[in-house]
């Protein structure tokens, strides 16, 4: 049998997933199943892989349930214990406004468990920078995070590794301590801050954002229209440390130090970098594949890169069998299996003929290898992309082909120019110039490739789905058995047709009425576009969210350069709480407010002034009458006469929203006996529900088909027989109206 470790990993891989998804054996059971594929095997012709297969499909299942029953459900029984302990700081902490998480390590003795386990801690702000190998002493509560905006936050962390999470009240004191002796294994991570301390003092703060996430892996001060824009043009994967960035490494190292010291220091370079970049299934799989490749350089031995690829994985199951529901991990392996499988065949295709001279040789392969990677591990990552994104980057050939050679010259730049700044400052100033430079051009490419009109295709439900893995498998299967003339017909036309159905489903949906209530907390932010008219009604986040960057982050993904309407319901911090922040940023045709408002009541005095200063056009409303506002193809409305309060409707072919979230109970109550409310779908504030009484014969008036609760942290799933939808559970809710 050629390759059995392949067999055995992916069969390993097989078994994991199945006991993830809760299916068990006791040990019994898998020393029979394992036995038994033992005699199969011999039964068998040895080049049919049973044996293996079977072996590592019972491994795999005995593994992840004893994992699960001695390791991950004792860390998670601790869900709701209170304890007063003493945790050791694994990495720097990442602030937030009223708080910061870090990574800690928790002495199992301490919570009675016989092993220590790794968690995230929120902690009260301290007056000096924790850092790792530092201890804390505290009240700790463990909790589990549930689903929380649409996103399973439970799996996620436990496909991280952390199994429980941990907080200590923010008025609670915390005390930290500095080690006598710092570990040597805490090393890396201060060196990783020694290099963002560099970068700070020579790039602009959007270079050094880029920067620390490139050579560091923090990503936390990248902008949210830098993310963005890095994930539309299909160069995410430059700031998700992986394989690239490892290779950069290796690269390096043997570049300035030969490859016989480049190989002798590789190892400990790559276990430096893992410890200074911290767990990640994508590095760990790059350093396991980098490793076999150095000790195959030192011991004069062909490597064979597939099955490092599956010795990767299987170390990584190993480790922590739930990383296999890791994105990272998915999306890691998927790649790099798609560029051993094709990317060479590809280059083969786009090879040169022999008269052309070297030089130009040399360039066009390095441009070919980037059309070849793309273009073979998109091939593969494709359906994992729309199905836990939903989108797929259609110009990333041309995205990646523009920029990858920058970020090949970035990387070593910033690592050499970071660690001549701690001795040399006028080192790291000659090298960092250039790398921002060459940072502000890769930063222009994903802006201008991000602004392609038609540059996502989406994924909108299971048809779309299962459309985009038709199309993955017959590429694989032209990039696998295809002749080169197959492959020089076949690949442009499924290039040209992807292109074309997203040309063709983006034009589809231009005229089409989108309604979008983005999840704000306590506040409300609702955002109705058509063609090129766009309005907003709120804009008021509470907690961690800000309503005005998230407004602009979702104008910015659609295309949205501005607002031809905003509306207040309310003239307060519910409701209007970063408005003013919205339109120093997002151009604002006109704006409409309610009539009587509390003139010396906050945001009030400075909603007012920042519209007179920036010029924006504003009108104070009190119909007596629903009164249609804004373009006609929005379908805005203004509803009845409230004090100080707007009531808006949204209304098209199969819609009918009414948002009350600025009115109280008795408010509506008010205003329905005036005026007739009946809607579909009816918006309303958290506390909303309370007083049954009075809730039952609001229902009864307005009888909707079912309630937004746009903010509050808990809600049934219906309320007298009406189905609620909360945002702050499924996050941005959607609506769309198809129109000829």
């Amino acid at each position: 049998m050629q390759r059995p470790l392949i067999w055995f990993s992916v069969a390993f891989a097989v078994g994991c997933g199945i006991a993830l998804f809760g299916v068990s054996i006791p040990l019994a059971a898998a020393v029979l199943m394992l036995a038994a594929s033992i005699i199969i095997g011999r039964l068998v012709s040895p080049t049919i892989p049973v044996c293996v297969l079977l072996a590592g499909l019972t491994c795999g299942l005995a593994y992840t349930d004893a994992y699960h029953r001695y390791i991950t459900d004792p860390v998670s029984g601790l869900e709701g214990l209170s304890q007063h302990m003493t945790v050791t700081a694994a990495d720097y902490a990442v602030q937030y406004e009223d708080s910061q998480r870090l990574e800690v390590r928790v002495d199992g003795s301490d919570v009675g468990l016989k092993t220590g386990f790794r968690t995230l801690a929120y902690l009260p702000l301290t007056e000096e920078e924790i850092k790792p190998g530092d201890t804390i002493t505290g009240k700790f509560e463990f909790y589990i995070s549930g689903l929380r905006e649409g996103f399973d936050r439970e799996s996620y962390y436990r496909s991280q590794g952390y199994f429980v999470l941990a907080s200590v009240n923010k008025n609670a004191e915390i005390t930290v301590t500095q080690p006598e002796y710092r570990p040597l294994s805490y090393y890396p991570k201060l060196f990783a801050q020694k290099l963002r301390d560099v970068f700070a003092q020579y790039g602009t703060e959007r270079q050094i954002s880029f920067w620390n996430a490139l050579a560091t892996g923090d990503r936390s001060d990248l902008t949210t229209a830098d993310r963005d824009h890095l994930r539309k043009a299909g160069l995410s994967h430059v700031i998700a440390l992986s394989g690239m960035h490892v290779g950069f490494l290796i690269s390096l190292l043997l570049l300035v130090f030969g490859r016989k010291l480049g190989t002798a220091l590789g190892i400990p370079a790559l276990l430096a970098f893992y410890l200074m970049v911290g767990w990640s299934p994508s590095v760990v799989r790059a350093c396991v594949m980098y490793g076999i490749l150095l000790l195959s350089f030192w011991v004069r031995r062909q490597s064979d890169s597939m099955n490092s690829l599956f010795a990767a994985l299987l170390l990584i199951l190993v480790i922590l069998p739930d990383s296999l529901t890791s994105v990272s991990l998915q999306l890691s392996f998927a790649a790099t299996f798609g560029i051993l499988c094709f990317a060479s065949r590809i280059q083969y295709l786009l090879a040169l003929p022999k008269r052309v001279r070297n030089p130009v040789k040399r360039l066009y392969r390095v441009l070919s290898g980037t059309v070849a990677c793309t273009v073979s591990s998109t091939a593969i990552t494709a359906p994992i992309l729309l199905y836990h994104f939903s989108y797929l980057s259609v110009f990333s050939v041309l995205s990646n082909l523009l920029a990858l050679w920058a970020v090949s010259l970035v990387f070593p730049l910033l690592f050499i120019g970071g660690v001549s700044g701690l001795f040399v400052p006028t080192a790291a100033a000659v090298l960092l110039t250039p790398a921002g430079w060459l940072t502000d051009y890769i930063l222009w490419v994903s802006d201008w490739i991000a602004g392609l009109p038609y540059g996502l295709l989406y994924c909108e439900n299971h048809v779309d789905f299962a459309f985009a893995i038709v199309l993955s498998a017959l590429a694989a299967l032209l990039l696998w058995k295809g002749s080169r003339r197959v492959l020089a017909a076949g690949i442009p036309l499924l290039v040209l047709l992807v292109v074309g159905i997203s040309v063709w489903r983006g034009t589809a949906v231009q005229n089409d009425l989108h309604i979008s209530v983005l999840p704000e907390g306590s506040g409300q932010a609702i955002v109705i576009s058509c063609g090129e008219q766009a309005a907003l009604i709120d804009c008021s986040g509470s907690g961690y969210h800000n309503a005005a960057e998230d407004v602009a982050a979702y104008l910015d993904w659609y295309g949205i350069d501005s607002l031809d309407l905003v509306i207040l319901t309310s003239v307060d911090l519910g409701h209007a709480r970063n408005v003013c922040e919205l339109f120093r940023e997002i151009p604002v045709e006109r704006v409409l407010l309610p009539q009587k408002n509390r003139e010396n009541k906050t945001p009030y005095p400075e909603v007012i002034q920042t519209m007179e200063t920036l010029g924006i056009s504003y009108e104070m409303l009190a119909p007596e009458t629903e009164t249609a506002v804004g373009n006609d193809s929005l379908g805005l409305s203004v509803l009845g006469t409230v004090e100080r309060k707007l009531v808006v409707r949204i209304q098209s072919e199969d819609q009918d929203i009414v948002t009350v979230h600025a009115l109280t109970q008795n408010m509506l109550l008010e205003l329905t006996d005036q005026t007739p409310l009946p809607c579909d779908t009816l918006l309303v504030s958290g506390g909303f529900s309370e007083n049954t009484e009075k809730m039952q014969e609001l229902l009864r008036r307005i009888a909707p088909s079912q309630i937004v609760l746009e903010s509050g942290w808990e809600s049934g799933t219906d309320y007298g027989g009406i189905p609620i939808v909360n945002p702050y559970y499924t996050g941005q809710i959607d609506w769309k109206t198809e129109r000829d």
